[in-house]
């Protein structure tokens, strides 16, 4: 069966310390550090990850923001345009009814001097048809004050306001 001996323990002892050494030393050393290494550059990559993904997060949200500035600068901008339509289009209406109005009154004051001037020019015409009419029915001559009392007395029977002129 199992017998005890004291050498080989001893021996077996001192072959399984050396071996534990040279496998501490030379193999588990460099696995440990090499495993070490592995995990620093698996956390850096990770935090940088991280960093990269908070900065992402970040220009994301300006990005947004920078967007939604813009679609406000661009209503505010076509708000203006529409208000600078707006006034510009009143005041062409504006200028245009003016315009009209003044081309009204024009047209108002011209058939005024028209209607008098057709009116005085109706005027001389009774005025000679009386005065030629009054010489042949008195078969005399008449003289300038004559003619002037018999135009008014002719003036004075005609109603200028019935030909539109209001007597002016």
């Amino acid at each position: 069966m199992l017998t005890i001996q004291p050498g080989l323990m001893i021996y077996t002892l001192i072959t399984f310390g050396v071996l534990l050494y040279v496998l501490k030393r030379y193999a588990f050393g460099p696995l440990q550090k090499i495993i070490d290494e592995r995990r620093n550059a698996i956390e850096t990559s990770i935090k940088a990850a991280e960093e990269t993904r908070h900065e992402a997060d970040r220009l994301l949200s300006e990005y947004r923001q920078s967007i939604t500035d813009a679609k406000n600068e661009a209503e505010e901008i076509l708000d203006r345009a529409r208000k600078v339509g707006d006034d510009q289009k009143a005041e062409i209406v504006g200028e245009a009814k003016a315009h009209a109005h003044k081309e009204v009154e024009s047209a108002r004051e011209q058939i005024q001097r028209e209607t008098r001037k057709a009116v005085q020019e109706i005027k001389d015409q009774v005025a000679d048809l009386t005065i030629l009419a009054a010489g042949k029915v008195a078969g005399k001559v008449i003289t300038k004050e004559d003619h002037l009392r018999l135009v008014d007395e002719a003036m004075a029977e005609v109603d200028f306001d019935q030909l539109g002129a209001g007597g002016k």
